[in-house]
């Protein structure tokens, strides 16, 4: 019979290695790429990740907020809380979440980069 101690050791270990594959399941796990027209007013505080083109930016707040005309072919707004440097034409695969801003669905970005 094993004693209460190597039971706690086991029980301990068993925790630490469950909580470090976790870690590393969430390190490598991704969002799978949807369409733009995820964004609506249905899939609200969703988060989601689209591949779109940008068709407009817009910087507001003194620069600390910009905002992103993204079309794939619907064309949706996202909200970088960062100052971007984007153009016309480029394309992004973004993550984030999707808000109401005065009745219509935007992506608030938590995550950006471009795609070549």
């Amino acid at each position: 019979m094993l004693s209460e101690r190597l039971l706690l050791r086991v029980g301990l270990g068993c925790a630490v290695l469950g909580i470090v594959a976790l870690y590393v399941v969430l390190l490598f796990a991704e969002l799978p790429v949807q369409d733009l027209s995820v964004v609506a007013v249905g899939h609200q505080d969703e988060t989601v990740r689209v591949v779109a083109t940008v068709t407009g930016v817009r910087h507001a707040g003194n620069g600390t907020v910009t905002l992103l005309t993204l079309s794939e072919p619907v064309t949706r707004t996202a909200v970088v809380f960062d100052a971007v440097n984007l153009s016309e034409g480029e394309k992004v695969d973004v993550e984030g979440t999707v808000q109401l801003y005065e009745g219509s669905p935007e992506l608030v970005v938590s995550k950006l980069t471009t795609v070549k």
